[in-house]
């Protein structure tokens, strides 16, 4: 039986904490002082999740959550361990999920072993955020809830100094404090994170050739690698996106060529661009968004495509659409129109006419009207007369 002296009953935080942790976890798990066990047995209710570890300075806890799992579990284990000091640094966890005590120190506190995470109240957070990086699989993550009793620009700071990419999961406000519960993982130079996916490049043995690819995988439940799959697939056999090479059901993962260069606006800022690689550019882009429009597929980002259009290798006969997850079916595709606004744009604006473009706005929102009507390609001719 419980005994709420020395096990932290689950509170408010431990539930919003929970929510997270049905949603994210995945692979190995640590569920770090876990207390009663509610993180880690929530963790054991997902497929995504091969093993669950708990761990707890407190035998009489651990004792606990034993009683509570049963037998016949086998992906289960159990370490008795002050944080990560008695556990060996051979082992590697994908997850790791800590609802650490967080409360400033207070003499009147009875339940000091649960509830107070130092003097200043982030002790020992920040000491388990300094031991948890050696214990991180590759792209493993942290579940951490903390409080803004905590010293929230103690953690923030030693989690930039640490080099962790952060993402808030989700806040609760509490009577006098708020609740917070982030995503950490390891910065990785060859990572890139999205709203929804992660990307990461690798270079791999294709066809007995080394070949550089990205590897782009859901960071949220709301990454559809199947439905990205899909669409490259379609718009791969017009000419358009990087080369999908291959869809993973199992991880929720797409493999596809990886695409070296300058994001557009750089590409266009450079010294060495001249006005008729930008026009080459824009000629191209242009032609891509019609085929696209008049498939009936619209991929939502291009009034603002700094990040979704690459200049592969440089070379302005060679610009490269990425980042299809958004993408949609629709009887009214606007990629045409909306790269218009983009055209039109003041962030473009100043640097087109430094090479000598001007673009009469007033004429371009004109052709954008009339384009709207019969999606003719007579249209896209007229948008590129205006730019020359």
């Amino acid at each position: 039986m419980k005994n709420s002296d020395t096990i932290y009953d689950p509170q408010e935080d431990s539930y919003l904490l929970e929510e997270s942790v049905k949603k994210y976890s995945r692979g190995t798990v640590l569920d770090m002082g876990t207390g009663s066990g509610i993180q880690g047995i929530a963790a054991l209710s997902r497929k995504e999740v091969s093993g669950v570890a708990f761990c707890d300075v407190n035998l009489e806890a651990l004792g606990y959550v034993k009683q509570r799992i049963p037998e016949t579990t086998k992906k289960v284990s159990f370490i008795h361990s002050d944080l990560f000091s008695k556990i060996s640094k051979k082992l590697k966890f994908d997850t790791i999920i800590f609802n650490p005590p967080y409360l400033p120190e207070d003499e009147l506190d009875k339940e000091k072993l649960i509830t107070t995470g130092g003097k200043e109240g982030n002790e020992i957070i920040l000491k388990f955020l300094e031991d948890a990086k050696l214990y991180l699989a590759m792209d493993g993550q942290i579940l951490l809830l903390f409080s803004s009793l905590s010293g929230k620009g103690a953690i923030a700071e030693k989690i930039r100094e640490l080099g962790y990419d952060k993402n808030l999961l989700s806040k609760k406000g509490m009577f006098m404090e708020q609740l917070y519960v982030y995503l950490l993982k390891i910065h990785d130079a060859n990572m890139i994170k999205g709203h929804r996916g992660i990307v990461e490049m690798k270079t791999l043995k294709i066809k007995g050739k080394d070949v550089k690819v990205a590897i782009k995988r859901s960071l949220t439940e709301h990454y559809d690698a199947k439905g990205e799959a899909k669409f490259l697939a379609i718009l791969n056999r017009k000419g358009i996106g990087p080369k999908l090479l291959k869809f993973d059901a199992g991880s929720n993962s797409i493999i596809m060529q990886y695409i070296d260069g300058d994001r557009i606006l750089d590409y266009f800022g450079r010294k060495d661009t001249s006005k008729k690689n930008i026009f080459e550019v824009i000629s191209k882009i242009l032609g891509q968004l019609f085929i696209m429009d008049s498939l009936g597929i619209n991929k939502l980002e291009m009034t603002n495509p700094y990040k979704h259009i690459i200049i592969k290798d440089n070379k302005s006969d060679n610009p490269v659409m990425i980042d299809f997850e958004r993408c949609i079916y629709t009887q009214k595709p606007k990629n045409v129109t909306q790269f218009i606004q983009f055209l039109c744009s003041g962030k473009l604006d100043n640097i087109l006419k430094g090479k000598g473009i001007n673009i009469d706005s007033d004429k371009m929102f004109e052709i954008a009207r009339d384009y709207k009507r019969d999606m003719d390609k007579k249209y896209i001719e007229k948008i590129l007369k205006n730019i020359m």
